[in-house]
């Protein structure tokens, strides 16, 4: 299925002038000419023609600012939202979520299909590019021109093509961007879920006031993006292992890897469930769950697995009689906790106190002011007071010290439909020509 009409012919990308200028419009909003000048320190003559290039390819706009008391009114550019579109689509153990977006990144549809039914443990590879090609199909029937397509994944991925280990959906070295691109004749990158994100928040959140921050993703596992002086990280060198598997209590619970008291022992979900107090509601029951209503058909694809960053942490809890227990949920632990369950209370306590070192450590890493927290799961942890403590505890500098850290906590409950959107995010930074 060769996709014509809409999606027509691939377009070029920008030059690296024309996507610093487009990138400057689409992040902060209209300027001038003079503006766009100082901010990306550009002479007047290049600026002038590199908006004549972006008019004249339908990239941006340009009018007259409105009259002022004083001088003559500016041309001002504006980026135009409809020159590119892409479909964004997050893959679960069962199900493809996708979107398509325009260049700000605004959903303008979202539909969603259930995946192959996995063979010995392997959702099968084409019938799932087949999948991702129909919905793509779909959702270009909403927008004028599709010119791209982006698929994220929990696991690690490879030259933007390659899924080289995808745990929920037990892949090892599949080549997922080429059929995908045989069957709708469009650009496609496969992509990090967690990374998408973090290129998301880079255009469109965190990254408008910060070149560096963290992103740490709760939910049904761990997931870990950094981006450094405006550069998305694509890939982490150890899977995340380093900072889920730092140590916080010698006391503590154990991991399924067998380490006492570490940041996945307290927030890793399958190595949570042991642990659980009766009476937390799992995720069939939790308020708090993202996608509460849509639980039975495709919320709990994940449940059981990891949809993180490429942390490989699937697998049952070693814990005699409570290895079929459904995982727990932070909401459920928060809500059981109001319900006057103690145990409950002092878990989420705990749970939050590891987040609160987790994002201290990312900050103290990255030297940054920013950590973004994300996922279905961090609303509760981000409330309970504990991990505000913790992180203030952390920050408390010594009695002669004269420099003072004010870190800034950005928190991002999310759905899949917002994993989606991170995916098609990635995919305009490509098809604009974007690294």
């Amino acid at each position: 299925m060769v996709m014509t009409g809409r999606s027509g012919r691939p377009r070029r990308g920008l030059s690296a002038a024309e996507l610093a200028v487009t990138r400057h419009l689409l992040v902060h909003g209209p300027a001038t000419r003079q503006d766009l000048g100082d901010h990306l320190n550009i002479s007047y003559a290049s600026t002038s023609r590199l908006a004549r290039a972006l008019v004249d390819g339908g990239m941006a706009s340009e009018a007259l600012e409105p009259e002022t008391a004083i001088g003559r009114p500016r041309q001002v550019l504006t980026a135009v939202p409809g020159a590119r579109h892409v479909v964004g689509c997050k893959l679960t153990g069962d199900t493809a979520f996708g979107v398509v977006c325009d260049m700000f990144g605004e959903v303008k549809a979202t539909a969603r299909a259930a995946l192959p039914e996995p063979a010995e443990g392997t959702v099968p590879p084409a019938g799932a590019a087949k999948v991702v090609a129909q919905l793509a199909g779909k959702l270009a029937r909403r927008v004028p021109t599709l010119d791209g397509i982006a698929v994220s994944v929990g696991g690690v991925v490879a030259d933007r093509t390659i899924v080289r280990e995808g745990t929920f959906l037990g892949w090892r070295d599949v080549d997922l961007a080429t059929p995908i691109e045989q069957r709708t004749g469009l650009p496609v990158i496969v992509t990090n879920d967690v990374a998408a994100l973090a290129r998301e928040q880079l255009w469109f959140g965190a990254g408008r006031t910060h070149s560096t921050f963290g992103v740490v993703t709760v939910g049904a596992g761990l997931g870990f993006a950094a981006v450094r002086e405006g550069i998305a990280a694509e890939q982490l060198i150890d899977n995340g292992h380093l900072l889920a598997h730092a140590p916080i209590d010698p006391r503590g619970p154990r991991c399924r890897l067998g380490h006492r008291g570490c940041v996945s022992a307290y927030l890793n979900r399958e190595d949570m469930r042991g642990s659980a107090p009766e009476g937390a509601p799992g995720p069939a029951t939790s308020a708090g769950l993202a996608e509460a209503g849509r639980v039975a058909s495709a919320g709990l694809a994940e449940a059981g697995r990891v949809a993180s960053a490429g942390l490989a942490e699937a697998g049952p809890v070693a814990s005699a009689g409570l290895a079929e227990a459904s995982p727990v949920t932070f909401a459920g632990l928060a809500e059981a906790s109001r319900a006057g369950n103690e145990r409950a209370g002092r878990q989420l306590t705990a749970a939050a106190r590891a987040l609160g070192h987790l994002v201290a450590t990312v900050a103290g890493a990255l030297q940054t002011t920013c950590v973004v927290l994300a996922g279905e799961d961090v609303a509760a942890l981000a409330a309970a007071p504990a991990m505000r403590q913790t992180i203030d505890d952390r920050l408390r500098p010594g009695p002669y010290e004269v420099q003072r850290c004010a870190l800034e906590i950005v928190t991002t409950p999310l759905t899949f439909t917002d994993w989606a959107r991170g995916a098609a995010v990635a995919g305009i930074q490509h098809v604009l020509g974007g690294v």
